[in-house]
C-alpha cells in the first residue's frame, strides 16, 4: 500500500481495520493518524501489544467495546505467533489497529504476509519540508535549505531543531536566523548520524571501553542501525592496519591512502596489534552479513563486535 492510498481512504472515509507504517518518521506518521481519527471520530489509544488489546477488537463485551484507534510501536511479539497475525485482519470488528515499526523485513515470513498492509514513510521531499520548517521558525530560504540537508530531510529532526533557534532567539532577543547561526557555532543543531558514528569508530579506536558503550547506546536510541556503525568502524580498522604494518615510509602510494586518511588515523596506531585488527576485520564483516541474512539481532550486533575487540 502506498501514502496516496491511506490518504485516498482519510479523504473518502473509507479507512481500513488494519495498517501497519514503517519508518522512522513519526511527526508525519502522526499527522496521518490524526487524520484518520479526526475523519472517523475516533480517538488514538497508545497500546502495549496487539495481544493487550485484541479482545477489544474481535470480541463484544458486555460493557460496550470502545471504538478507537488503537496504535501499537514495534510490537515483535505479534511477529512471532504466525496462527495469530494471520487471523487478526479479518477478526477485528470493532476499532481500528495501527502498528508501527521502524522497518519490517520483507524476507521474513511476517513482512511477506502483510506486504499490501504496509506503508513506507520517506523523509519528505526539501520543497515540503521547507513548508513545514516555515510554519515552526521563520528562517530565511537560505537557511531552510541548510537545514533541511543537514537533518537529511527528517520533519522530527527539524521540528526539533526548530524549537531550539525558537527558544534560543527568544532568549536572546534575535531573530531565527541569528539564532540559527549561532546554534550552528557552537554545535547545538543536530549533527548528522555519519558524524556521530566516526566519532564512534574513533573511540573505539582509541581502547576507551567506557566511552564506546555509552556512546553506543545513544547511537541506538537515536535510531542508528549496527550495520552503518559497523560499516564505519570497519572502513576506521582497515586504514589503521594499513598503516601499522605498512614498512615504507611513503604510506600513501604503498597503501593507497589519501594524505587526509593518514593523517587523522596515524593517532590509532599500536593501540590494537596488527593481529586483533586483522581478527577484527574478519569479524566485523561476517556480522554485517549475518545481519543481512537474519543469524544476529541488529540492536545486538555492535555490542557483539566491542566485547570481542576489547576482550
Amino acid at each position: 500500500m502506498t501514502l496516496a492510498d491511506l490518504k485516498n481512504h482519510i479523504m473518502k472515509n473509507s479507512i481500513e481495520r488494519f495498517y501497519i507504517f514503517v519508518g522512522n518518521e513519526i511527526g508525519i506518521m502522526n499527522i496521518y493518524l490524526n487524520q484518520m481519527a479526526k475523519s472517523i471520530s475516533m480517538p488514538i489509544i497508545r497500546a502495549d501489544s496487539v495481544l493487550s488489546i485484541y479482545d477489544n477488537c474481535t470480541t463484544k463485551s458486555i460493557f460496550g467495546n470502545e471504538n478507537a484507534i488503537y496504535v501499537i510501536r514495534n510490537d515483535t511479539e505479534i511477529q512471532k505467533h504466525e496462527e495469530l497475525y494471520t487471523r487478526l485482519e479479518n477478526e477485528i470488528k470493532y476499532g481500528i489497529i495501527v502498528l508501527l515499526y521502524d522497518k519490517v523485513d520483507s524476507r521474513l515470513k511476517f513482512g511477506k504476509y502483510f506486504k499490501e498492509k504496509i506503508i513506507e514513510f520517506e523523509p519528505l521531499t526539501t520543497n515540503v519540508l521547507a513548508k513545514y520548517i516555515k510554519r515552526e521558525c521563520d528562517l530565511s530560504d537560505n537557511n531552510i535549505s541548510k537545514l533541511s540537508n543537514i537533518v537529511s530531510n527528517s520533519y522530527d529532526l527539524s521540528i526539533l531543531e526548530c524549537n531550539k533557534i525558537n527558544c534560543y532567539a527568544q532568549a536572546r532577543g534575535i531573530d531565527a536566523d541569528s539564532s540559527f547561526n549561532e546554534l550552528l557555532r557552537q554545535k547545538v543543531i543536530y549533527q548528522p548520524e555519519e558524524y556521530d558514528v566516526f566519532k564512534f569508530s574513533e573511540i573505539v579506536m582509541s581502547k576507551d571501553k567506557k566511552s564506546a558503550f555509552r556512546m553506543l547506546n545513544t547511537l541506538m536510541e537515536n535510531g542508528s542501525s549496527s550495520v552503518n556503525i559497523l560499516g564505519v568502524l570497519y572502513l576506521k580498522v582497515k586504514c589503521v592496519l594499513l598503516i601499522q604494518v605498512c614498512e615504507n615510509s611513503d604510506i600513501v602510494n604503498t597503501t593507497g591512502l589519501s594524505k587526509g586518511e593518514v593523517y587523522y588515523n596515524k593517532a590509532f596506531v599500536g593501540k590494537y596489534n596488527s593481529g586483533k585488527l586483522v581478527e577484527a576485520l574478519k569479524m566485523i564483516a561476517n556480522t554485517i552479513q549475518d545481519i543481512k541474512s537474519g543469524n544476529i539481532d541488529d540492536s545486538v550486533a555492535t555490542h557483539y563486535v566491542l566485547v570481542n575487540m576489547f576482550n
